[in-house]
């Protein structure tokens, strides 16, 4: 029993500890670089207050990218946790030594199963565009829809994540 238990926590920790080192993709939507001199800003820059918008641009650039989520193991070693900690439930002895070992590898392939699955949804097609700001710097802007942004276009980033029509 106390085997078990020092197995059990042992494997717990070290899952704990490995998936703790796998650091999450980035995700930017709106990636700023800096440009050479401002240039004075355009007329329909100004909004009605007299106040300089400094999200408003052109758009420059469109291209479309693909969006791929990796597998980082997460549920897999999850999956392998809660798999052995149901498994040890079951059995005496051998017989739960073992329900433990089979618990934990079918939670392990249920878990890496899902997280494909969750991975292979989040990807997929996706827009992303150059935007030449007002002041000079320039913005790179990657959502899922285009609403029919072409080069040249007048827009304002809007909530830090995505483009609107400036009218």
């Amino acid at each position: 029993m106390l085997r078990n238990l020092v197995f059990v926590l042992s494997f717990l920790t070290m899952a704990v500890g490995l998936s703790a080192c796998v650091p999450p993709p980035p995700r930017e939507r709106v990636v700023y670089h800096e440009g050479a001199a401002p240039p004075p800003p355009p007329s329909d820059s100004y909004s009605g207050s007299g106040r300089y918008c400094h999200s408003c641009g052109t758009v420059r650039v469109i291209d479309q990218v693909q969006i791929r989520q990796g597998n980082s193991g997460g549920g897999a070693v999850l999956g392998a946790i809660i798999g052995g900690v149901i498994g040890n439930q079951f059995g005496r002895g051998g017989g739960r030594a073992a329900a433990t070992a089979v618990g934990a590898v079918g939670g392990a392939v249920v878990g890496n199963s899902v997280e494909e699955n969750n991975a292979r949804a989040a990807s997929g097609y996706a827009w992303r565009f150059r935007v030449e700001l007002d002041d000079g710097r320039w913005a790179t802007v990657t959502q899922m829809e285009n609403p029919g942004f072409h080069s040249g276009d007048r827009v304002a980033i809007r909530g830090g994540d995505h483009l609107e029509w400036l009218r």
